[in-house]
């Protein structure tokens, strides 16, 4: 197997020697997918924050579950007074750049996110689909989610899927594109495809990564590069990417191509 090096920092050792200890104190330069006691994390912004300083992060955004995510979206009054919080935090923690932004949800075929009532107020946008959260109709719901959830997906409706998600890719300005295939099976390469043409990246969740190893062969081939988040839902996991780091090791991604280890997911 062909071996990748992990060229993050100098002090980091080649894959031959590397530890899991050594893999977690890999610390990006940004964690752009987190989540408060706002939806469903167990810490307050503040705590998420203090721990992202700690570790060293320059960067921090709070990703809170959009409105339509049934048992944990933020509600919109919540979501101004989170936006207050974050103008007190950027002042009182001005040694790390935080972002305010929600994680917003797929309703359906159409494309459309749950976030459009307060779009502009966003510092980002990035989109996921949730079991959990509601479609534009419950029709839809039946078609979009039930479906895809009870039966195993057909081809006709992987290609069903995937056009949702280039809908959505083509509405939005993304930065990237949240745990793809969870619960929902896309044709990657195309989703991929249409990433690299928005500069749209596709991320490596810190909860669990959905590819095999001929979507992963498939995205290097388009030359799409990729984000590794925590989707920390408690403080001590901000900033942990050892499940993307692990990942990208194991097959074969260069490390390079993970946007956010050196630099800013913004440069």
């Amino acid at each position: 197997m062909r071996k990748n090096k992990l060229n993050v920092d100098d002090n980091i050792m080649d894959e031959d020697r590397q530890t899991q200890n050594e893999i977690n104190k890999i610390i990006p330069y940004g964690d752009y997918h987190t989540h408060t006691n706002f939806s469903d994390g167990k810490s307050t912004l503040e705590e998420n924050i203090q721990h992202a300083i700690k570790l060293g992060l320059k960067e921090y955004a709070v990703t809170d579950h959009a409105f339509k995510h049934m048992s944990d979206g933020i509600s919109y009054t919540n979501f101004q007074v989170q936006r207050r919080q974050v103008e007190l935090f950027r002042e009182k923690y001005p040694e790390i750049k935080i972002y305010h932004t929600l994680e917003g949800n797929l309703m359906g075929y159409s494309g459309l996110l749950d976030i459009d009532k307060c779009k502009d107020q966003l510092d980002f946008l990035q989109m996921g689909f949730h079991k959990t959260a509601k479609n534009e109709s419950f029709g839809t719901w039946l078609s979009f989610t039930a479906m895809n959830l009870i039966f195993r997906p057909s081809k006709n409706k992987i290609e069903k899927n995937t056009l949702a998600f280039l809908r959505c890719i083509d509405r939005y300005d993304l930065k990237f594109v949240n745990h793809l295939n969870y619960c929902i099976l896309v044709n990657v390469k195309e989703i991929a495809k249409a990433c690299l043409e928005r500069d749209t990246k596709i991320e490596l969740n810190g909860k669990n990564v959905y590819f095999n190893q001929q979507e992963v062969d498939d995205m290097l081939e388009v030359g799409v590069d990729f984000v590794a988040n925590s989707d920390a839902h408690s403080s001590e996991r901000v900033g942990d990417i050892s499940k993307p780091i692990e990942f990208a090791i194991q097959h074969n991604i260069p490390l390079d191509k993970i946007v956010n280890l050196k630099k800013s997911l913004f440069d």
